[in-house]
């Protein structure tokens, strides 16, 4: 807490640099949410990403998640492999387009 206040202190002194203000500024914000924090909730900071939807998880239900993850995923693959295959793909179409004349350019034509 102390460096955070130092940091303020040297941010809105004369003379300080573009970095010192922004570390300024930075303290600032983390100080103002801590003060506006409610008890038993995260700390939420401007411009930080979200917190994960798995961080209030315990490793033991993070493990049951992601086997059941796996499972679908291992199940998925051994359906696609056993089943018969689909129709043919459509083959490759390249529409041929006539290049729109330029002035002043002779075109040859095919006799």
């Amino acid at each position: 807490m102390q460096e955070m206040i130092e940091s303020i202190r040297v941010a809105v002194m004369d003379g300080a640099t573009p970095e010192q203000k922004a570390a300024g500024a930075v303290a600032c914000r983390a100080i103002l949410a801590a003060l506006d924090a409610e008890p038993g909730k995260s700390i939420t900071l401007p411009g930080a990403p979200p917190p994960s939807p798995l961080a209030g998880i315990s490793p033991d239900q993070a493990l049951d998640l992601l086997i059941a993850r796996l499972s679908a995923v291992a199940e998925a693959r051994q359906a696609a492999a056993t089943a018969p295959p689909s129709a043919k793909p459509a083959p490759l179409r390249i529409a041929f387009v006539q290049p729109p004349s330029r002035p002043g350019v002779a075109t040859r034509r095919k006799t």
